[in-house]
């Protein structure tokens, strides 16, 4: 489940990035806004664990004051803009889900900033490890040309659906 949870997060925020909000994100994180919505979906989708429609204003809280500080060394260059982003993005991800529930996860965020602050002051908070990129990675085995076509037909594949583009 993890990692179809992984996907549609990823997905998200892929429209995220390609919509009107990333551009004011382009303009004030420069490069680091990848890495920074990187993060984001991989503590949303690893450390919560949680589909959007399940998450609530205590989901978020814990995200805000220890999840996410203890994905964070303290010297990341988007640091200071994080809780904005999260903001931007859950409405997004609000929106694009159909989700009424936006105004419960802003105010939400908003009552996590103090919290977020305090969790990265804090020296003895838990670190975990950074998130490791995994590789894309093709989802069935490599259609041969003399293969058997997947059509079913009988055929090798290079006499069947190989010209028709269906691999």
């Amino acid at each position: 489940m993890t990692t179809n949870l992984h996907d549609r997060y990823r997905l998200l925020a892929a429209e995220f990035l390609d919509g009107s909000r990333a551009s004011v994100w382009r303009e004030r994180l420069g490069d680091g806004i990848g890495e920074a919505v990187a993060l984001l979906v991989h503590v949303l989708a690893n450390d919560l664990a949680m589909a959007p429609k399940d998450i609530d204003r205590e989901h978020l809280g814990g995200f805000l004051s220890t999840l996410l500080p203890a994905r964070l060394t303290g010297n990341e260059p988007y640091r200071d803009d994080l809780v904005d982003l999260l903001e931007d993005l859950m409405a997004h991800i609000g929106e694009a889900e159909g989700l009424a529930t936006q105004w419960e996860w802003t105010s939400a965020i908003d009552a996590g900033r103090g919290a977020f602050k305090q969790g990265l002051a804090d020296p003895d908070r838990p670190l975990l490890s950074a998130p490791r990129h995994e590789p894309d990675r093709r989802p069935a085995a490599k259609i041969g040309r003399n293969d058997p076509c997947p059509c079913g037909s009988g055929r090798k594949y290079k006499r069947c659906c190989l010209g028709l583009g269906a691999g």
